[in-house]
């Protein structure tokens, strides 16, 4: 039923930085500039190969006055990139050239984005089937995907047992994946009692994917069967969207691969400007005068 991680989402203080990061540095492409649809005075920006295909979406909500996280009892912790077979030579020298710091443990390089969240770049067998065309760095060594993250929660046992048997992922030596092995979660015991403090760089939740919203209503189903707590259940146009917390109290959530993000503009031009679902284009005058202009 879940096929890899769909998206992961976390917080920035600033989309300049933000921006020279992901899309000058890592090659992403800006595949949607949009605004969180709870809170239209926040932006919301998404990264992603050049079609902002699932699995390869980076998405962040801006937040200009954000302070400091305090990991405590139940957070996210790094997540994982593919990158091609045999390029992490490449990758190093691309970071050296950019003054950006990193540990290297064989063909693994481990970093941090501007936000101080924790990013690990290492080489899986697969090549990138949508480059993007932006950017500098070749098609055969951009970023293939989002292969997987940290899960620091207080009872691994607990969280396990979600997934497994409500979701279908599987266990294997302590680690979640899903039955394709497109996605991994490694799971690490906390030890605090104190609540963890949301701030920059910390990761809002991680989303997988359902391959329709069709999938998504079923899962909402079972998560009603089963009496968990339902955060949202919402569509969001460009997919649909289920949100649960896991034991730990991680948010997670089930997203539909489709109809994606084609459906309000031109591929070519995906991210040039302020786009809006239908049911907040109403508001675009006052999102835009909110941020004093049209986002472009």
């Amino acid at each position: 039923m879940i096929k890899g991680i769909h998206h992961v989402s976390a917080l920035t203080k600033s989309f300049s930085e933000n921006h020279h990061f992901y899309s000058e540095i890592l090659g992403l492409r800006l595949v949607k500039n949009t605004v969180n649809q709870d809170n239209i005075h926040m932006r919301h920006l998404f990264y992603g190969d050049y079609i902002g295909s699932p699995g390869t979406l980076l998405t962040f909500f801006e937040v200009p006055r954000i302070g400091s996280s305090y990991d405590e009892r139940a957070f996210f912790g790094k997540i994982t990139l593919g990158i091609p077979t045999d390029t992490s030579s490449y990758w190093e020298k691309r970071l050296n050239d950019f003054a950006i710091s990193f540990q290297k443990d064989g063909q693994t390089l481990t970093l941090q984005d501007p936000d101080t969240m924790g990013i690990i770049l290492t080489e899986i067998p697969a090549t990138n089937s949508n480059p993007t065309i932006h950017t500098d760095i070749p098609a055969e060594k951009q970023l293939v995907r989002i292969i997987g993250a940290d899960y620091h929660v207080p009872d691994p046992a607990a969280t396990s047992q979600f997934f497994t048997n409500l979701f279908g992922l599987e266990s294997q030596n302590g680690v979640l994946v899903d039955r394709d092995e497109m996605s991994f979660a490694k799971l690490h015991a906390t030890t605090s009692d104190k609540k963890s403090r949301t701030g920059r760089g910390t990761i809002d939740h991680i989303a997988y994917t359902l391959e329709t919203k069709e999938a998504v209503d079923e899962l909402h189903d079972l998560a009603v069967r089963n009496d968990l707590k339902i955060e949202e259940f919402v569509d969001r146009e460009y997919f649909k969207s289920l949100y649960i917390r896991e034991p730990g109290g991680l948010r997670i959530e089930f997203a539909s691969a489709g109809p994606g993000f084609t459906i309000d503009e031109p591929l070519e031009t995906m991210g040039d400007r302020l786009a809006l679902p239908s049911f907040l284009e109403e508001k675009r005058t006052e999102i835009e005068t909110y941020f004093g202009g049209d986002l472009s």
